[in-house]
């Protein structure tokens, strides 16, 4: 399946591209979810997606959504965060996909070799799929395939490319996790870069949620070193880091419209190079907004811009949420 994944390249790391950026991203969301487990008393799940179609152009035509989880857990585990999305009268379906973790199945997947492209077999999740609303709460349905979900969507005019396959020891570091993670990860991106591939729409995500009895957060989670002045490297009063523009805008519209702080958190490493673990760096959405250097723009990874803060502004993921956000 990666070999629908875009190759976009990233000029400030050699031999890079999309994909190697998306792979490495699955590191940090699972030690995310771990550190969170270890270190703190709240509890982790999944973020989900948000299904839009493509804009025609027209002024009658507004954004509408689709919101759709993958996990293994009983919908109701959900109910909480799925009774607070539904309040954005923006999100006209909420569907939760809970993923089976045995019974799986198999089916043909053309490749892209590099030399030519042929068939392979590729694991085929089992699946059982809840509509929801806030009356009846979670509903099971007899879809046994995606659909209702596609029905948002157009068919491509043109055939989404296959590039290369990827070497295997890009993913090396899976042997790190637990199987039933890792299950949890390919039954996500089954849909999104498999049955999704051939239609036209809008996503966005979350990276996933926190809750404990008070509070319940949305977390955006990524893994990078941050910015140094090149005369004082060891100056932390002259570091900083970025956050996507596209994402920024996306979590402050999110926040008006569900009311649920942001919690930005950051897998620090030594360089993008070794990429060692170092130590885990957060700060609130309402506290980067008020220390953001607006009229500051640097390049981002794969192209986009990024808004900066003062790497003093962030704090350890557990004394981040010691405090009132």
């Amino acid at each position: 399946m990666c070999t629908g994944t875009s190759t976009q390249s990233d000029n400030k790391v050699a031999n890079n591209d999309y994909f190697k950026r998306r792979v490495l991203g699955f590191r940090a969301e699972m030690e995310f979810e771990q550190a969170v487990k270890k270190s703190t008393n709240f509890k982790f799940l999944e973020g989900g997606m948000f299904l839009s179609p493509k804009l025609d152009g027209s002024r009658e035509m507004k954004n509408y959504f689709l919101y759709i989880t993958f996990d293994s857990l009983p919908p109701e585990e959900y109910r909480q965060i799925y009774d607070q999305i539904s309040r954005w009268d923006e999100v006209k379906k909420m569907i939760y996909v809970q993923i089976s973790l045995d019974d799986w199945g198999e089916e043909k997947f053309l490749v892209n070799t590099g030399d030519k492209k042929e068939e392979t077999n590729i694991l085929v999740p089992a699946y059982e799929h809840y509509d929801f609303d806030n009356e009846s709460g979670f509903v099971k349905t007899n879809a046994n395939d995606f659909s209702s979900i596609l029905s948002i969507g157009r068919e491509r005019k043109v055939n989404a490319s296959r590039f290369k396959l990827r070497k295997r020891e890009q993913f090396d570091y899976f042997e790190e996790y637990e199987l039933d993670t890792l299950k949890k990860i390919y039954a996500n991106r089954y849909f999104v870069d498999n049955k999704k591939r051939d239609m036209v729409m809008n996503m966005i995500d979350f990276d996933g949620f926190i809750l404990d009895d008070r509070n319940t957060f949305i977390v955006e989670v990524k893994e990078k070193s941050p910015f140094k002045d090149d005369k004082h490297p060891e100056d932390k009063e002259k570091w900083f880091y970025g956050w996507d523009t596209r994402r920024l805008l996306w979590y402050i519209y999110i926040q008006q419209k569900i009311g649920l702080n942001i919690l930005y958190n950051i897998r620090q490493i030594d360089n993008r190079d070794d990429r060692n673990f170092v130590k885990w760096d957060s700060v609130f959405l309402s506290d980067f907004l008020r220390s953001v250097s607006w009229s500051n723009v640097r390049g981002g990874g794969g192209g986009e811009g990024t808004l900066t803060v003062p790497y003093e502004h962030f704090s350890d993921l557990k004394d981040a949420l010691s405090r009132d956000a």
